[in-house]
């Protein structure tokens, strides 16, 4: 085994909780993002061997981004200083208080900073919690219940949040771009395109990955819809798994209603053995990279990830490794595309589909807002307990599809002296110039991939991703394209009325 470096960056303990957990053990029906977090904080301290020391020694805790507190409120509020909030829950009195951005890349983005800031000697030891309970909301909705979660602050904290690439904005929403079903569904259907699939098959495609992945969540105690499904019974409409759009169903899409709270503590070498903690239990970061793109209108091609495809690389370069030397691997999961892509970016190489999982992703395990790499986090560092052999990787994504951070952990350290140069400096994949922000024109154009929406009882309006006749990209609106029919490929009439482009079907 190699030397260790002291100052070398290291996960030493993890924990998950569930609100059906708390309520089987403590009785708690209406758990808080506070309960849920603070309880991951507790499983994870206990994990590390080393609780009451660790505990004493955490200066830093920085708490994901609540939905709640990411453009997404509802009527039972939140703490007014959430990073405080679990802090106070979970007994705990770190010198910094931080608050993530907004994305899913946020666990992993944020790790591969705080990595560096320990190397440092910024912080001694560094708790990253995340909670959501969107389940207990709608719940309380259901029910009529009133809970009131706000909570005053007492002290400061530091507020990492950004304005850089909205998930969506005003020219995407006047499109029929609402949510984001709509949005991956045109970079689905984008990717379909660009490999020559009809739907039908394409739709197998997803079937067949989505069914590995739910073999996965069967083995996690905490997945919120852990249920073994067969690529058959994702195409169908049984339990409840109706059609969202074209292309997806309900449970090919990630699941928000979740009661969910995870914890990873961070360290380095040198001071978790300072505090006793096994090197067995210690897990040891080796790279790390970001990058973004513009927003899905802003850019030339929706059927691949220029994130993907320069932070994969970036992180393996870092790490010295190639895909094909990679063991546990979990690919934020939000929708098929999400894996389909990143597994582009890796070349694809040969291992299982149920592989790119350690969850069995955010369909099955749980879709808890910005926080869900957490818990992948959490079970990359439980496999590379059990089999170390190989390093790990976490692909985290924010977005739709523009937002990407990347860590590679094993179970062995790096070769020599850890650096903060194994964290790449963020990398802004720019709008090309000739791409106008918001593009509102007249004239022909070609459908390259759309969305369409199915309610129970009726359909809407398709979107469009569409080129003009200079080939320039746009977002456009179908108000009555054809039932189960494939847009891609059609000519389009286009008329801007009232900041919509609004398409009609040639002859």
């Amino acid at each position: 085994m190699a030397s260790v470096d002291p100052k070398a960056p290291v996960l030493v303990g993890v924990g998950e909780a569930s609100g059906k957990k708390l309520k089987e053990m403590h009785g708690l029906e209406w758990p808080s993002t506070s309960d849920l977090a603070s309880a991951a904080i507790h499983a994870a301290l206990a994990d590390s061997g080393a609780a009451e020391k660790l505990a004493s020694a955490i200066d830093c805790l920085l708490s994901i981004r609540l939905f709640h507190d990411s453009g997404l409120p509802h009527d039972f509020g939140s703490p007014a200083n959430h990073p405080e909030a679990v802090a106070t829950a979970a007994g705990l009195d770190p010198a910094t208080l931080i608050y993530g951005d907004v994305g899913g890349q946020s666990p992993q983005k944020h790790l591969n900073k705080l990595a560096c800031q320990v190397h440092d000697g910024e912080f001694k030891a560094v708790v990253l919690s995340s909670a959501e309970n969107m389940g207990t909301v709608k719940r309380a909705r259901r029910g009529g219940h009133q809970l009131d979660w706000n909570q005053p602050a007492t002290r400061a904290m530091t507020d990492w949040l950004t304005d850089q690439d909205k998930m969506l904005t005003a020219y995407e929403w006047r499109q029929g771009i609402i949510n984001m079903p709509m949005a991956y569904g045109i970079v689905e259907n984008a990717r379909r395109a660009r490999l020559g699939k009809d739907r039908d098959s394409y739709a197998k495609d997803m079937a067949e990955l989505w069914s590995a992945f739910s073999e996965i969540s069967i083995t996690r105690d905490h997945a919120q819809f852990a249920k073994n499904w067969t690529p058959e019974e994702l195409l169908a409409d049984a339990h409840g798994n109706y059609r969202l759009n074209d292309p997806y169903r309900r449970w090919m899409v990630a699941q928000d209603a979740v009661e969910l709270g995870a914890a990873v503590i961070l360290t380095t070498a040198g001071y978790a053995a300072e505090l006793g903690i096994a090197p067995d239990k210690m897990i040891y970061f080796h790279s790390g990279s970001d990058a973004s793109v513009p927003l899905m209108s802003h850019q030339t091609d929706l059927s691949i990830s220029p994130a993907m495809e320069y932070a994969f690389p970036k992180a393996m370069e870092l790490a010295g490794v190639e895909a094909e030397d990679l063991g546990p691997i979990d690919i934020y999961s939000c929708f098929p595309v999400a894996v389909s892509l990143a597994m582009d970016a890796l070349g694809s190489p040969d291992r299982p589909l149920s592989s790119y999982t350690l969850t069995g992703g955010l369909s099955f395990f749980g879709g808890p807002g910005n926080s869900y790499s957490a818990h992948g986090i959490v079970a990359l560092v439980e496999a590379l307990r059990e089999d170390g052999s190989k390093p790990g990787m976490i692909s985290a994504n924010g977005g739709v599809i523009n937002k990407e951070s990347v860590g590679i952990y094993a179970a062995q350290p790096v070769a020599g002296s850890w650096s903060p140069d194994r964290v790449a400096e963020p990398h802004r994949i720019l709008k090309p110039d000739h791409v106008k922000e918001e593009h509102f024109f007249n004239g022909n154009a070609v459908i390259k991939s759309y969305s369409m929406p199915y309610g129970k009882a009726s359909r809407g309006a398709a979107s469009l991703w569409l080129e003009d006749e200079q080939g320039l990209p746009a977002i456009g609106v179908l108000p009555d394209a054809p039932e189960d029919t494939d847009l891609i490929g059609l000519k389009v009439k286009v008329t801007s009325v009232d900041n919509r482009n609004i398409a009609a079907l040639g002859e």
